[in-house]
């Protein structure tokens, strides 16, 4: 997860079993498992790897000219000890898949 301000918010909903079952079938069509880093995953792809699949994800499902928020948000917002992407990387990314 980019994001630590986003985590924290997804584990809140993680713990409400229930919702978040419903949520992932209206989002995705199906549940998705939580997978924290070095827990267990069967894609045994380092961080680095499944964070650059996110940024190839979005930029498929992205509207022309959208920006995602995601890879810096929480400098956006003032989170203390800050995630992210730096956005350097995330044109790296890009531009292997373009």
């Amino acid at each position: 997860m980019p994001s630590r301000a986003v985590d924290e918010a997804w584990h809140g909903l993680i713990l409400c079993t229930a919702r978040y079952a419903d949520f992932c079938d209206a989002a995705y069509g199906r549940f998705l498992h939580h997978h924290p880093e070095d827990g267990g995953s069967d894609d045994h792809a380092p961080m680095g790897e499944q964070l650059a699949r996110t940024v190839v994800a979005w930029s498929l499902v992205a509207r022309p000219g959208e920006e995602c928020v995601l890879w810096d948000l929480d400098a956006r917002v003032g989170v203390e000890a800050p995630w992210g992407i730096p956005s350097d990387e995330v044109a790296a990314v890009l531009a292997r898949t373009a």
